[in-house]
């Protein structure tokens, strides 16, 4: 299980606006909460794996070369010159 730190204001905050929105019936709520704690558990853990993967290697990599645009320019101009010149 993930080791969780002591609760800040923030934390506090957060938790009396969702604490807000529950049902009056304290079995309600906590069945509520427990669900919500599921939630995190399960979607929340996934995403914490995917973050905890090793980058690809470089195999797996692309690369991209931007060619500036005066270069790209030139050697259009260039293709076209020369289909004329036919």
């Amino acid at each position: 299980m993930l080791e969780v730190e002591k609760p800040d204001l923030g934390h506090r905050r957060h938790a009396i606006q969702i604490v807000a929105q529950l049902p009056e019936t304290q079995a309600d709520a906590l069945l509520i909460l427990q669900a919500a704690k599921d939630l995190v558990m399960t979607f929340l853990a996934a995403d914490q794996r995917e973050a905890d993967r090793e980058p690809p290697g470089f195999a797996e990599c692309v690369v991209l070369t931007l060619v500036p645009a005066a270069l790209a320019l030139a050697s259009a101009a260039s293709t076209v010159s020369a289909d004329l010149s036919l």
